[in-house]
């Protein structure tokens, strides 16, 4: 367990495997649903439980092993560094290492998920985050949050209009027949995620000042030894 974090929840959704026992065995707090509740429940359990227990920062990594747990301490560290802000570990530099379907389903959300939220996000389809205990109280226990993998972007969105921001640290993007199976669906739940957002910005009227900002506004990244490294290759 990494000395950067005083407890590790696992929210095991229904899983068929032995999730559940072999986070147990390694020292995590294990959730379980007795019925497959999807992305949104999961993320929304396991922040209630770090809330109850007065966590400060909340580390959020998907389950896909797409996220080394190594890289934690880099988004830790920027979180201390950008108080207020929701850190994303960012895939945006990783280029020919994310399949070209994905990377094109990340890139359109990307772009709705900044305008509705009023600010550019780098990797807004990133499990990878940390985020502050406030957001997650003010925004993601809201009782009519989406739920699957519209919650996150919708997290996104509510936060920024309520002045929020991201700031991006480079991870790598790790993709292949090693890693368990992803319940991602980069065409149709992409689609979901933007016909979400539409009805957000048609509400709010199509919102043109927040289109400019996601436009023109700079977008926030912070670069470490690790990340500098990376961009030198």
């Amino acid at each position: 367990m990494l000395a950067e974090v005083s407890r590790v929840i696992v929210v095991d959704d229904c899983s068929r495997d032995e999730t559940g026992q072999l986070a147990a065995a390694a020292g995590a707090e294990v959730l379980r649903h007795e019925s497959n509740q999807g992305k949104g429940a999961s993320l929304r359990d396991g922040m209630r439980e770090a809330l109850a227990a007065g966590a400060e920062l909340i580390a959020t990594l998907d389950g896909d092993s797409q996220h080394r747990p190594e890289d934690l301490p880099r988004l830790l560290t920027c979180a201390r560094r950008w108080p207020g802000h929701i850190v994303i570990g960012s895939r945006r530099t990783a280029g020919g290492d994310v399949p070209r379907s994905r990377r094109i389903a990340n890139r359109v959300a990307d772009f709705w998920v900044s305008w509705a939220a009023r600010h550019p996000i780098d990797d807004s389809q990133s499990g990878f985050r940390v985020y502050p205990a406030e957001v997650a109280r003010q925004v993601a226990m809201r009782p009519d949050a989406a739920g699957g993998f519209a919650f996150e972007s919708q997290v996104l969105i509510e936060a920024g209009r309520r002045g929020f921001r991201t700031v991006a640290v480079d991870v790598p993007a790790i993709y292949g027949a090693d890693l368990r199976s992803s319940h991602f669906r980069p065409v149709a739940d992409v689609t979901r995620i933007v016909l979400m957002i539409g009805g957000e910005l048609l509400a709010a009227r199509m919102d043109p000042v927040g289109l400019w900002r996601s436009l023109t506004a700079p977008r926030l990244r912070w670069q470490d030894d690790a990340s500098a490294e990376r961009y030198a290759r």
